[in-house]
């Protein structure tokens, strides 16, 4: 998994990084791909905006949170990508056991 960090209107913080990193490591259970996951931290007065954009083989999903606790926004964002991720592969998995098998008669 490929992680790219931006921050606007903010400084680098390895913190912050190592904790998105460590969260968003249990996301890729969902591709058997190579993924890449581009995460913007932002601030505006005083809420944080933390915004993760997955890139994949199935496609791409976005997700946005704002709190006023940055740590809050990440854990928050990341349960919902988990959710989306979890979503979309159930959808694409084959729920019908053997297509092409005939019942023995």
């Amino acid at each position: 998994m490929r992680i790219n960090f931006t921050f606007r209107h903010m400084d680098a913080s390895e913190a912050v990084k190592t904790h998105a990193s460590g969260k968003l490591a249990r996301l890729g259970r969902f591709e058997d791909r190579e993924m890449a996951v581009d995460t913007t931290f932002s601030v505006e007065k005083f809420n944080k905006t933390a915004e993760f954009r997955v890139s994949g083989a199935h496609g791409t999903f976005l997700q946005t949170e704002t709190r006023e606790d940055l740590f809050e926004a990440i854990d928050v964002a990341v349960d919902k990508l988990d959710r989306q991720l979890s979503r979309s592969k159930s959808r694409r998995k084959h729920h019908k056991g053997l297509q092409a098998a005939t019942p023995h008669e």
